[in-house]
């Protein structure tokens, strides 16, 4: 089980936001969870289970990412099953516990048999990738250690 990002500064900020952001409009502690998790940070991701890259490389909003794996992992605890949605197309990681073991399926392209890891080493790879992903943003961008809307996906991811 793998799930990484690889920074890239050039995309910190969203076309949407690029003019406010060289003006000095934006402050980064006062901004909604919604323009957090879809206008910034769009880095490479990986998703990887069993070999199988759900995820190889694709830009995705990291906030949104931290959010999304955090309310997976409540999902598995409390209903057995949770989806990886993705807004910018209509691709969907479905994970289902099954014991003590997640097992993926994708709403195109994923093997069979399915790829499962344990429940503990998806929870493991979930509050790493928020943990990292919080403490990178955090580190070179302060301003976010005071946004309201950060403390979810620590909340989410149980860190």
């Amino acid at each position: 089980m793998e799930i990484g990002f690889t920074p890239d500064r050039r995309s910190d900020i969203g076309a949407g936001w690029a003019q406010a952001w060289q003006a000095g409009r934006v402050d980064l502690a006062a901004l909604s969870a919604t323009d957090l998790r879809y206008g910034f940070f769009d880095y490479p991701v990986d998703f990887i289970v069993d070999g199988h890259a759900f995820l190889a490389a694709s830009r995705t909003p990291l906030v949104d990412m931290m959010f999304t794996l955090g309310l997976s992992l409540h999902g598995l605890r409390t209903a057995g099953s949770a989806e990886i949605d993705f807004t910018e197309n209509s691709y969907v990681i479905r994970l289902e516990r099954a014991g003590d073991q997640v097992r993926f399926t994708a709403s195109y392209g994923a093997p069979t048999p399915s790829p499962r890891c344990s429940l503990d080493a998806y929870t493991s790879a979930v509050r790493s990738f928020v943990a990292d992903g919080l403490e990178y943003l955090e580190r070179h961008h302060p301003a976010l250690a005071r946004n309201p809307a950060m403390k979810e996906p620590r909340e989410l991811a149980g860190i």
